[in-house]
């Protein structure tokens, strides 16, 4: 038994797409530790997003493991993220961000203070 606590663990992964030729990775395995800081580099096609994805949990077809210790969350930022046409791109760019919310409270409290509250 390791004396390191890892936080995301992979033992012989490995991901095929159905009708390939060939695995787009085989036999990984790989163990993280708390606050590692990691790069995930290749050439186009290498696998890298598919990696990734299998590591936030969105792809799920795969062999071997991959898991994270409880209370650990794999977040994944697409390189093309899904953006709605219907908005410009500061309602894109703020939709997720925390400052929406204050920027949403700081309206209310504006339109609140400039109600005529004169007889």
């Amino acid at each position: 038994m390791s004396a390191y606590k890892y936080v995301y663990h992979m033992d012989k992964l490995s991901k095929t797409y159905p009708g390939a030729a060939k695995p787009v990775f085989q036999d990984i395995s790989l163990h993280f530790l708390p606050d590692a800081k990691i790069g995930v580099v290749g050439v186009n096609g290498a696998g890298k997003s598919t990696l990734l994805k299998i590591m936030a949990g969105m792809d799920t077809e795969f062999t071997g493991e991959a898991w994270a210790e409880k209370g650990v969350r794999v977040g994944y930022l697409p390189q093309e993220p899904v953006l709605d046409e219907t908005k410009t791109v500061w309602e894109n760019v703020i939709e997720g961000s925390a400052q929406k919310q204050l920027l949403e409270k700081f309206n209310a409290v504006s339109m609140q203070l400039a109600e005529d509250y004169t007889d």
